[in-house]
């Protein structure tokens, strides 16, 4: 793909780092949950992780390319065909495609690509408008312009309207499309358009570990970090670093699945000694976000860690309500998203009394998705979940903030910079 130098971005590292890497590796050994695939280069190019070929897929990307998106060329699924599938997703952003279609295509929201392939994709959202969704739409479009055969893209969002959300899939299902990713903000309320989709033999992919009942019968598979694990890092951060007092949950929508999944799991692992004394929805909006962090200081004065999804939601509606409440923004802060300008504030602050830790935002997630539905179009079994490892990292040894990057950006991202820089100009 276009574009691929510019992921050659330098990281700030502080001054008196040694002590705090002997911390982060501690962290991260014991972060990693989720047993990683082993990366080979299967002896053929220096510089790739491969494992062969199979259903119009060749199982390769560059190490290049997966320590950018997912930290370190190792942290692979680890059953074989989740592996095989994670590579060859994440191998096609290589490809060149044609970005100013693919800019057009995601500010109309959809388009033919003209290359004149019979099938028609479709990303269809409950839930679109915030930057985090943004991106993965132009992640799914980027995507779909590596394969010739795609010959139109759908883009649909229900603007968290339920009605409206099932309308989107019913005509998508009746419009004939061959594949739908999707992230279900509604949860398992969403399974009967999902299983009319499958029924009708159309593959439907979730990712960002959108977890609904019955991955593998309900729906093709569901892609991402297990949630309960990610609640679990929550917690051994919180546990190590707190250590006790107050901490408080914020989440998405109420009763998504990415908010629920690290919820049920963070809170029991916590020491006895921590007290969850909230647990509230954002809809992750940062203006919701300030009136819920402000809502919880006055009754909580003394919260001493925040975990949550949305690292820029924080660092705009949270660190907000901090300064209209006159208190220093202090704490452990825990997060599933690397956003740039999250990132950015803190190196601002420079304050020694916040910490942060994050996980990957995961958008090229769903260029897995897509694969895996492309894969099971040509035949191949496709695992009911494609589970990637967890290591969430220290902001003070990786730095989120990088130069260059939109405020509203995650590096992580496989998006080119010249792109996202047209996206969020």
């Amino acid at each position: 793909m276009d574009g691929r130098k510019e992921f050659e971005v330098t990281r700030k590292r502080p001054r008196n780092v040694g002590l705090v890497v002997l911390l982060v590796l501690g962290v991260a050994a014991a972060l990693a949950l989720v047993p990683a695939g082993g990366g080979t280069t299967g002896g053929k190019k220096p510089g790739v992780v491969s494992s062969g070929k199979g259903f119009g897929e060749v199982y390769a990307a560059k190490t290049a390319t997966l320590k950018h998106t997912l930290f370190k060329a190792t942290l692979l699924p680890k059953d074989t065909m989740s592996r095989n599938i994670a590579l060859a997703g994440l191998g096609r952003s290589e490809k060149k495609v044609n970005l100013n279609l693919a800019l057009k295509c995601w500010k109309n929201n959809g388009c033919k690509t003209g290359t004149g392939g019979k099938l028609k994709v479709a990303y269809l959202e409950q839930f679109g408008e915030n930057v985090y969704r943004q991106m993965s739409k132009m992640e799914f479009i980027l995507q779909a312009l590596t394969y010739p055969q795609v010959g139109e893209i759908i883009y649909s969002s229900a603007h968290v309207d339920f009605n409206k959300a099932f309308a989107d899939w019913k005509a998508a299902i009746a419009q004939g499309v061959d594949l739908i990713v999707t992230y279900p903000d509604f949860g398992d309320a969403m399974i009967p358009v999902m299983k009319q989709a499958t029924d009708a033999g159309i593959p439907v992919a979730t990712y960002a570990w959108g977890y609904v009942s019955d991955p593998g019968k309900n729906y093709l598979t569901v892609v991402g970090e297990d949630t309960c694990a990610l609640g679990k890092t929550y917690a051994f951060v919180m546990n190590n670093q707190v250590k006790s007092g107050d901490i408080a949950f914020l989440g998405g929508f109420a009763g998504n699945p990415l908010s629920e999944g690290w919820q049920k799991c963070e809170q029991p692992a916590l020491r006895s000694s921590i007290n969850v004394v909230a647990k509230e929805p954002t809809d992750w909006d940062p203006s919701k976000v300030q009136q819920v962090v402000a809502g919880i200081l006055a009754k909580h004065p003394n919260i001493k860690g925040w975990s949550y999804e949305f690292g820029l939601g924080m660092g705009e509606g949270g660190y907000a309500a901090y300064k209209a409440a006159g208190k220093p923004f202090n704490g452990v802060l825990t997060f599933r998203t690397d956003d740039v300008g999250m990132g950015c504030l803190f190196d601002q602050l420079k304050n020694p009394n916040l910490q942060m830790y994050y996980y990957t935002s995961g958008n090229t997630q769903i260029r897995v998705a897509f694969t895996a539905a492309m894969m099971k179009l040509k035949g191949a079994k496709i695992p009911p979940k494609i589970v990637f490892p967890i290591q969430l990292q220290n902001q003070r040894v990786r730095d989120s903030c990088v130069k260059g990057y939109p405020q509203e950006a995650s590096a992580t991202s496989l998006i080119p910079l010249s792109l996202l820089k047209k996206m969020y100009p």
